[in-house]
């Protein structure tokens, strides 16, 4: 989950080792609706299933709207038994501000999830190569001290995407 354009179906491209997932960079946004994506996980055993989600604040359709296809698609899978294993909300670290929208999702977030689920969220700062350490490192520590400390407080972890397979795979087992 997260605002649109914070590398969301990159992310699932990366983690599965594929190009069609559906990641573009273009101006608009391109996922309109919640898109499963099945991947067998390394230890043998078990699925993955990746949710790609439209971004809030996108461009042709609203956050109610975005949270509706989300909470059916949660609703049906939990019908057939299948849980619910974490959250990776993603952050574009390479934003030199948190705006009110951006502060409206995450606290949308919180309030969807609820502080004895936090545990459950990653928050992941991704498209770090479009920033200098200093300058990443620097907004990340603010991330941490000041519009994340609650849900760190309460489980949330922290984990930076740097856009390989290898960077979703170790965020993905952190859950």
């Amino acid at each position: 989950m997260g605002p649109a354009g914070t590398g969301k179906s990159t992310f699932v491209a990366r983690a599965v080792g594929r190009s069609d997932v559906g990641a573009r960079h273009d101006l608009m946004s391109h996922t309109k609706e919640v898109r499963p994506v099945r991947y067998p996980h390394s230890d043998g055993i078990r699925n993955i299933v990746f949710l790609d989600t439209p971004g809030f604040d996108d461009t042709s359709i609203t956050d109610v709207q975005i949270l509706r296809q989300i909470a059916h698609w949660l609703n049906a899978t939990y019908k057939k038994n299948i849980k619910l294993g974490g959250v990776l909300y993603m952050h574009r670290i390479s934003g030199n501000r948190v705006s009110g929208t951006l502060l409206r999702n995450y606290n949308m977030l919180k309030e969807l999830c609820g502080k004895d689920n936090f545990k459950n969220i990653i928050l992941v700062t991704t498209m770090w190569d479009e920033v200098t350490e200093e300058v990443g490192s620097a907004r990340e520590r603010e991330l941490q001290s000041d519009f994340w400390r609650s849900m760190i407080s309460f489980g949330s972890t922290i984990h930076r995407f740097e856009g390989t397979m290898e960077s979703a795979w170790k965020i993905i087992n952190s859950l």
